[in-house]
């Protein structure tokens, strides 16, 4: 891996100083690094949010019951490429070499923070000013470990404390060890970073009429924290952070006002059997790629970063779209896209299957947000035992979300019970932020000590190999249980490789 990261990162370097997002053609070599030498060098690198705000974690995406793997999808478009069958069916023998896993982008991550905490010091400026700095890295660096870490390690219990983490990386020295620690270690680095990232002191706040979710900032960081201390299934810290979160910034953008369909008319031509032209509704964030003021203007983010699908294609599985209210909730109606297929090619004969949009066709809001902290203090009133008052905290996001003049009942949820209570909850969180958290949920509701909301993964699909699917065959059921290694993801076979046997493979 010591070769690959070396390439990988210092690519990424000099990236940052590029007027394009692709990569340069000139191999980096040790001197070929631009330094930075002033705060505002620093502060422009922080600033270009374009190098920060994806995640294109692929095996989360693809992994969870979120994700619809249907057969009637691959027969009826041919919809899916291989790599949707191997992180759906978590193939642990094709898997490192399936690409788009998300290994590399977050490395790259670390290491830009890694190199601003390494010369920022030297720098001329306050220690106010720098101070700030260092505490954004610290986030960035935790942030990316707990990505990584949730993708390519085993969930963190205390019985896979000394199972295989990530290499530890502080520093830009090629000389830094790359053999991967334990997953403790790993968490011990995560909550070191996030308590140094606590230290920050910018506030939530505006430049040129954008909420400045781009920077780390105290909201934010309270929102990852909370993140953070629920997958730990600390409940009491997780809602103390949520609610810090919530006291500094807790607009919510209503749906019923401030949600509408794009002004721009898509027209898709299927043919069933004559040429017909079939009307798709969009929402309004539909209609910009590579714009980011409209994703900056939706308000309810504390800080940028969406999750990246580059297959333009977040196909809900049937299990997913049942938990809707499909009459009167407006999260249905903007962002579950009627007759999606057509548009991804499914003309010819013509088959009908929504897709999942929020930003353009591939971006989906992952960063800690005003909903996700309410989803939390939520869930953790409920899991404390508060379970009326969790759900009156999920009803002021509902209130929000669903058509107001439908009737009270249908508005507000109502239990009887706290196992009621919760279930309600988590099937709220789904709605909420399909493919965004699920991996993530379903990896600590697995390891908590509450059975009730234990998840098995099953799926039906064709078999295939490396380069097809076998739509002649017949389909075979995979499932993933509960305590499976196949939690974690392979690491690239390209940095297994590379490594020349530094860096260890996942077993299974």
């Amino acid at each position: 891996m010591k070769k690959g990261y070396i390439y990988t990162l210092f690519v990424a370097l000099l990236t940052l100083f590029s007027s394009c997002d692709d990569f340069l053609d000139e191999t980096p070599s040790k001197t070929s690094a631009i330094s930075p030498s002033s705060l505002e060098e620093y502060e422009a690198i922080l600033d270009n949010y374009t190098q920060f705000y994806k995640e294109g974690i692929y095996p989360a995406i693809f992994g969870t019951d979120d994700f619809g793997l249907i057969t009637d999808l691959h027969d009826n478009g041919g919809l899916y490429n291989t790599y949707h069958a191997i992180y759906g069916t978590w193939n642990n023998e094709l898997g490192p070499d399936a690409g788009n896993s998300g290994w590399s982008g977050e490395w790259r991550k670390i290491f830009m923070a890694n190199m601003v905490l390494a010369e920022i010091e030297d720098v001329d400026a306050t220690d106010e000013e720098k101070a700030n700095i260092i505490a954004e890295c610290h986030f960035i660096r935790a942030y990316s470990y707990f990505v990584l870490a949730n993708t390519f390690c085993l969930p963190y219990t205390e019985a896979n404390k000394q199972e295989l983490g990530l290499p530890i990386k502080q520093t830009t020295s090629f000389d830094e060890s790359i053999k991967r620690a334990s997953l403790e270690e790993t968490y011990e680095l995560i909550e070191s970073d996030l308590t140094k990232a606590l230290e920050i002191t910018r506030e939530f706040g505006e430049v040129n009429d954008l909420k400045q979710s781009w920077r780390a900032n105290t909201a934010a960081v309270n929102g990852f924290a909370a993140r953070y201390y629920l997958s730990l299934n600390d409940y009491g810290t997780a809602q103390a952070f949520a609610q810090m979160s919530l006291d500094e910034y807790d607009f919510l953008r209503n749906y019923n006002t401030d949600m509408r369909y794009s002004d721009i008319t898509y027209n898709v031509t299927i043919f069933d059997p004559d040429p017909t032209q079939v009307e798709i509704l969009y929402p309004y964030t539909r209609e910009l790629q590579s714009v980011h003021e409209d994703r900056l203007e939706f308000g309810e983010l504390y800080y940028y970063r969406m999750m990246y699908n580059g297959n333009w294609a977040y196909w809900p599985s049937p299990e997913l779209l049942d938990l809707y209210d499909q009459t009167n909730d407006l999260r249905y109606k903007y962002h579950v896209v009627e007759d999606y297929s057509y548009d991804r090619g499914a003309k010819d004969p013509p088959y009908s299957y929504p897709g999942y949009i929020f930003f353009f066709r591939s971006d989906l809001p992952s960063g800690p947000s005003v909903s996700e902290m309410l989803l939390i203090k939520a869930e953790c009133q409920i899991r404390q035992g508060a379970w009326a008052e969790g759900i009156e905290t999920a009803n002021i996001l509902r209130a929000a979300r669903m058509d107001a003049m439908a009737d009270a009942s249908e508005i507000n949820l109502s239990a009887t019970s706290q196992g009621e209570a919760l279930t309600l909850l988590l099937e709220e969180r789904r709605r909420e932020m399909p493919f965004v958290h699920r991996w993530y949920d379903i990896r600590r509701y697995n390891n908590n000590e509450d059975t009730s909301d234990d998840v098995i993964v099953s799926r039906t699909f064709y078999p295939y190999n490396a380069n097809v699917i076998l739509g002649d065959e017949s389909p075979v059921t995979i499932t993933l249980d509960i305590n499976s290694r196949k939690y974690a993801f392979p690491i690239p076979n390209s940095e297994i490789l590379i490594s020349e046997g530094a860096l260890e493979q996942n077993q299974y």
